[in-house]
């Protein structure tokens, strides 16, 4: 689980930075679409990571 929530946390820095990206207004082609704007990016990048510490979570908790 650990590799897992190290996945999802990479997932949700990556989300942040393309939300900070969008808020710089830095151009680039979209990624994935021009509808996706930096709160949706933001909001993602929120529950990975909120995610990725319930996995570190439940690893320490399933050990016991």
């Amino acid at each position: 689980m650990g590799l897992t929530a190290a996945i999802i946390a990479a997932l949700g820095a990556i989300s942040a930075v393309l939300g900070v990206l969008n808020i710089l207004q830095i151009p680039s082609q979209p990624i994935l679409s021009d509808k996706l704007t930096w709160p949706f990016w933001m909001a993602l990048s929120a529950i990975l990571f909120l995610a990725s510490i319930v996995f570190l979570l439940g690893r320490k908790q399933y050990s016991d």
